[in-house]
């Protein structure tokens, strides 16, 4: 081979090797949301291209009212529909836009429902209406295509603070993140393989902070609107124009919010009447108690349902998916029937803090999945008897101490153990493959009365006198719930 052969070679390989370094740190420095978060953006959107082609009958969009308020799982279950969420935190309606059109390129769904709320003003600061995290979150886990490219077009030309280069070249924009670089930055590969819940956030607060005075709309002025903010309803018709051109069915929701208004469901209903599109607004009494909504149980704050108010909303609305507009009841879903152990799985994680009798609760918290930290604050044996050493030993656990004794029980993927003493005890183990730390501190009466579990270096033990208890869920790497158990379970 010639010198200038050979120099060719080299280069090209040269540059190959630098172009996938770039391609790599930029995917690395990028902020991700899997479905261990709350918002699992990243999950939602690089789950879709996992989906066969054709195969979903209902795509659902808007922001995380929608994300929340629509469980794919529970349709199915139900209807046999095959649907997936594409909502995700804080989407404008242009951002809706652009999803659609992407997923138009791999799916022919019958029907789109979208949530309504960011049709009207949310962030006045915002060009695009929302925070450009949440924008850039969204479109970063776009596939390159012609549709990203006028996607990010559209978003600069809206918003000139933004750039193109920035979304081609993401360590421009995320060149700080150095610093702040977790697991989940240099396991995406894994975490990308977990998209069950199909875009659905399962949230598991109970009416926490939610305004107690909440009522539906009924007998309500219908002639006061509120004007949306123009760029979403710019949107809104490229969302209508494009159901319209493809067949498919537009249907307008909204999800039971206190952030929502009578003014903002007049303009909404007054648009879907001159189009001819159906609105469907779980805030008016007709819809709030047609599918038994109870504001107070089931919603996670006062704008998003929790897992037991989006199954409601879900089976209300796939009844008249199926009923009103003949979508469902066909076709088997692998994809979604090889999914509901995980749904079950999530959902009993959710109500595992609701929990509260002992023997009920370590029943529960009795699965390999789990790992379960147990650090005593005080002298233990103030709190055991016969029967609470008979729930405990469920857990291969025996309690034995002696008077002014603290104690420490670790149950984690690969060992048990558990230790009493009148001194300050402490523990360091870890779990999830040996992947995850944790350290336990309890200290009896004669140790100073303490408790501490940290897993990573967060703190979790509420440090209350009794048992400290602490679940992680090896399954979704996060804590589900933190209790102490002196006499009863309190949390």
């Amino acid at each position: 081979m010639s010198e200038k052969c050979l120099f060719i070679v080299r280069a090209l390989a040269f540059f190959l090797i630098l172009s996938f370094l770039i391609v790599v740190i930029n995917y690395i420095l990028t902020p991700k949301k899997y479905y261990d978060e709350a918002w699992s953006t990243t999950s939602t959107y690089k789950g879709f291209y996992q989906m066969k082609k054709d195969s979903v009958d209902v795509l659902f969009l808007g922001s995380s009212h929608a994300a929340s308020g629509f469980n794919p799982q529970e349709i199915y279950n139900h209807a046999g529909i095959r649907s997936y969420n594409l909502g995700c935190e804080q989407q404008s309606l242009l951002v809706s836009y652009y999803w659609l059109k992407e997923a138009l390129k791999y799916q022919k769904p019958k029907a789109v429902i979208l949530d309504t709320y960011m049709l009207f003003e949310y962030n006045h600061v915002e060009a695009l209406n929302t925070a450009e995290s949440c924008t850039r979150m969204a479109m970063d886990a776009m596939r390159w295509s012609p549709v990203k490219y006028e996607a990010i077009k559209a978003i600069c030309d809206h918003d000139e603070l933004q750039t193109f280069n920035s979304y081609l070249f993401k360590n421009i924009r995320f060149h700080t993140r150095w610093t702040n670089l977790t697991e989940q930055d240099f396991t995406f590969s894994q975490l990308e393989d977990h998209f069950e819940l199909k875009g659905f956030s399962a949230l598991n607060k109970k009416g926490i902070g939610v305004n107690p005075d909440y009522q539906p709309y009924a007998d309500f002025d219908t002639t006061e609107c509120e004007d949306p903010d123009p760029l979403m309803i710019e949107y809104l018709d490229q969302i209508r124009k494009l159901c319209d051109e493809k067949q498919i069915r537009l249907v307008l929701v909204k999800t039971p919010a206190n952030v929502w208004s009578i003014r903002k469901h007049n303009y909404t209903a007054g648009y879907a009447a001159e189009h001819n599109i159906d609105f469907i607004d779980f805030n008016t009494k007709e819809f709030f108690d047609a599918c038994g909504f109870i504001f107070a149980e089931d919603m996670h704050d006062n704008g998003h349902s929790n897992i037991w108010g989006a199954e409601k909303l879900s089976v209300y609305l796939s009844d008249v998916l199926r009923e009103k507009y003949g979508i469902g009841g066909g076709e088997y879903g692998e994809q979604w029937a090889d999914t509901d152990a995980f749904y079950r799985r999530i959902r009993s994680d959710c109500e595992l803090k609701y929990i509260t009798d002992l023997d009920a609760y370590i029943k529960a918290i009795d699965q390999e999945r789990y790992t379960v930290l147990i650090g005593v604050r005080n002298d233990m044996t103030q709190y055991v008897n016969e029967d609470v050493k008979a729930a405990f030993s469920r857990l291969g656990l025996k309690l034995n101490a002696e008077k002014y004794d603290g104690y420490y029980a670790a149950i984690s993927d690969y060992n048990t153990v558990e230790c009493a003493g009148h001194e300050l005890l402490k523990y360091s183990g870890s779990t999830r493959d040996k992947l995850q730390n944790f350290s336990i501190v309890s200290g009896g009466y004669d140790a100073g009365a303490q408790c501490s579990i940290k897993i990573g270096n967060t703190e979790y033990a509420k440090n209350w006198n009794g048992f400290n208890i602490v679940v992680y869920s090896e399954e979704t790497r996060k804590v589900l719930d933190t209790a102490v158990y002196n006499g009863e379970l309190r949390r």
